[in-house]
């Protein structure tokens, strides 16, 4: 018995010496059959942590992709804010400065305060809303005919107590240097009306008063009489053209100031 056992075992021993990969085999078979077989249940919550591991990554990429968009809009929106206030507050040329800057020297001209008091306050168009209290300021940038740019504005002065039945509508108009870049004032006039305090703002009966010239530079003065003797020489009426309360501004009343 023992010389037969020995016998079979020499044979297994030359067998694997000849065959590695037998041993190799075997030994793989006798671990699989000793781990213990999973369950459906085990198996299918081996499934699910592989997806979710791999939605997990999409989700954390779709995470950082949405914080740069959220970052990108932020930046977006406070540099859009910084630059309305820069253009309306700071710059030169922008409305809310050269409307109080202006109003400022309106204030303090004698004619002003003659025909409106010492109490003056200014505002926008007219409306009708009753919330709507900031009314906007009508005005215009754009280029001229010699390459400068310019800035036009209107808006409206009264007294501020409402015990002087007049209405003042200022016209103003800026020329931004070539060298210098800087804005100066060609004109700020004021024309005059007395109004019906019983009416509506804005659809109160208006009759002219009087025009007052806030400030007139010399260069414009000097350009309006180039464009009145211009006029002559061609021989333009003035029927139907500016004002005519006899001013040698009304050759240049702006066709596109907003009613």
């Amino acid at each position: 018995m023992n010389r037969a056992l020995l016998g079979i075992n020499r044979l297994l021993v030359n067998r694997i010496v000849a065959k590695p990969d037998l041993l190799h085999k075997t030994s793989i078979h006798y671990c699989m059959r000793l781990q213990p077989k999973r369950t459906k249940q085990q198996q299918h919550t081996r499934r699910l942590y592989s997806t979710d591991g791999q939605s997990g990554g999409i989700r954390r990429v779709a995470g950082t992709a949405g914080n740069v968009l959220l970052i990108g809009s932020v930046m977006t929106l406070f540099g859009y804010i910084m630059y309305t206030l820069y253009d309306n507050l700071i710059a030169e040329h922008g409305p809310t400065r050269v409307y109080n800057e202006s109003l400022d020297l309106i204030r303090a001209n004698p004619e002003i305060r003659q025909l409106f008091g010492g109490s003056v306050i200014g505002f926008g168009e007219p409306t009708h809303s009753q919330r709507q209290r900031q009314r906007s300021i009508a005005h215009k940038l754009f280029e001229d005919e010699q390459g400068q740019q310019r800035l036009t504005m209107q808006y409206y002065i009264r007294d501020s107590k409402k015990a002087i039945p007049r209405l003042g509508i200022v016209k103003l108009d800026l020329t931004q240097s070539k060298g210098t870049s800087a804005w100066d004032y060609n004109y700020i006039i004021v024309d005059v009306y007395s109004i019906d305090s019983a009416g509506d703002y804005g659809q109160e009966t208006r009759e002219f008063v009087g025009r007052v010239e806030v400030l007139v530079t010399d260069e414009f003065a000097k350009q309006v009489r180039e464009f009145q003797k211009k006029r002559r020489n061609e021989r333009f009426t003035r029927a139907g053209k500016g004002s005519t309360d006899g001013s040698w501004f009304s050759v240049l009343n702006p066709t596109n100031w907003r009613k």
